[in-house]
């Protein structure tokens, strides 16, 4: 699809109340990055658009990928009054998707329950995932955590583990004696 602005002469733009009007999305071509639409139309009765793409927040070198639901409610944006040239603009609150809290913490919640969030009052980030869920960091580079850990379950490494100049892996034990001695500190 190419990026294109849509021409509208003044002296041809219709009703105004045809520019923009509330709609539900009705269904989504994920593949296609489109979506369609059902409004009211002043007639009466309603009017489902052809596939038609859906804003989002950035699609440039950064890019936010976050297709629309079935049911939510859009804002169409309908250059000159005509729906065919129409931009369905997601996240209006509706009966259907109600605004979830009121508190400072802000986040991001997927259908299945996982939250990446952030809470400004308190300073605290979180990630919650289901059950079953696994969060996987790629980073070639390394990771970098300045602070103090905490890990409630089990600890596995695939490399070598070192606490300060001790490898797990490759220290040696000092005043080791067969038998059933235990073994003095690692040097």
């Amino acid at each position: 699809m190419a990026c294109a602005m849509a021409d509208s002469d003044p002296d041809t733009v219709g009703d105004v109340a045809q520019l923009l009007r509330l709609g539900r999305v009705v269904s989504v071509d994920r593949a296609a990055a489109t979506c369609t639409v059902s409004v009211g139309d002043p007639d009466g009765g309603e009017v489902t658009t052809d596939d038609i793409p859906w804003a989002t927040l950035r699609t440039g070198e950064t890019i936010i990928w976050a297709p629309p639901s079935i049911g939510e409610q859009v804002i169409l944006v309908a250059p000159g009054g005509d729906i065919a040239q129409a931009v369905a603009l997601p996240g209006v609150y509706c009966a259907a998707f109600p605004a979830p809290d009121n508190g400072s913490r802000e986040f991001v919640r997927f259908k299945d329950g996982a939250e990446f969030g952030y809470d400004p009052a308190t300073g605290e980030a979180d990630v919650s995932l289901p059950g079953g869920g696994r969060l996987v960091i790629t980073a070639p580079g390394g990771v970098a955590i300045e602070g103090d850990v905490e890990i409630e379950g089990e600890l596995t490494a695939t490399g070598d583990v070192r606490a300060g100049d001790i490898s797990l892996q490759q220290h040696t034990h000092s005043g080791v004696q067969s038998g059933g001695s235990s073994t003095g500190a690692p040097e």
